[in-house]
């Protein structure tokens, strides 16, 4: 098989990796996707966890207020009871003040006990809140594993295909390190693994090549890779190439911008 076959053959398992390596991204962002929902929903669960641990001991205040209040009333009735039996002013005056006070802690238990109330019924509203969050976050959760485990069946159908294609590329010409080699580079240059040189430049880098060095791309006899961005590189013939190639073997250090395309370069500008 002649160069330009193989270059060719390079090419197009250059096409076959890009897909490749799409897949592979892909398959990779998927359960991604799917740990920020499980995330979200995890935060909700420890939210909610905390929330339920404080209305339950929300619960168990309001409950003993509830028992210190009905003593509080039975203290205050017992001293009014009392109240019949009393002989003396001091004895009255004792009880009176006594009275008072069950009174007094009576009221004020009273004014906890609907604070607390109202605490306690304020955590079961926020409770139910976080209850339909939850439920809602879940069923998206659930939502988006069913479809993410389609989608990567799916997926790792597709890179199965694909590895299986770009695999079948490899032969005598094209042999399991250059393989290995060109998917590496396919990889790191965004796709890029084979570029061609225009007069002494490489398309890749737009780096000013050797001469010496280009006249062996330009024969073809052989696979180089580029100095400089180490991309396979191949001859491509262009208006001006061939006459800056010639003038380059009598002056390596001519300027090239003469036999260079308008916005050639834009992209690395």
């Amino acid at each position: 098989m002649n160069e330009a076959a193989v270059f060719s053959r390079l090419n197009q398992l250059q096409n076959d990796l890009s897909i490749r390596f799409a897949l592979e991204e892909e398959i990779a962002r998927l359960p991604r996707d799917l740990k920020v929902k499980q995330e979200l929903l995890d935060t909700i669960n420890l939210d909610y966890i905390d929330e339920h641990t404080r209305s339950e001991v929300a619960k168990v205040e309001l409950k003993n207020l509830g028992y210190q209040y009905e003593d509080a009333v039975q203290a205050r009735d017992k001293s009014e009871r009392n109240m019949e039996l009393i002989t003396t002013q001091r004895e009255f005056e004792a009880l009176e003040k006594e009275i008072k006070d069950a009174a007094a802690k009576e009221q004020s238990l009273l004014k906890q006990l609907h604070v607390k109330e109202k605490q306690v019924q304020e955590f079961e509203m926020r409770l139910t809140e976080k209850e339909e969050l939850m439920a809602l976050q879940k069923s998206e959760v659930d939502a988006e594993a069913s479809k993410i485990d389609a989608l990567l069946a799916e997926k790792q159908q597709e890179l199965a295909e694909v590895g299986a294609r770009c695999e079948s590329y490899i032969d005598d010409e094209i042999t399991p390190d250059l393989y290995a080699k060109f998917s590496n580079i396919v990889k790191n240059k965004k796709g890029k693994g084979i570029v061609p040189v225009h007069g002494l430049v490489c398309q890749g880098c737009h780096i000013i090549l050797p001469v010496q060095f280009v006249n062996s791309v330009r024969d073809g006899k052989g696979v180089e890779f580029c100095p400089y961005c180490s991309r396979i590189l191949y001859w491509e013939d262009v208006e001006g190439a061939d006459e800056k190639f010639i003038a380059g073997r009598v002056d390596s250090e001519a300027d090239l911008g003469d036999f260079v395309e308008e916005g050639e370069f834009d992209d690395v500008l």
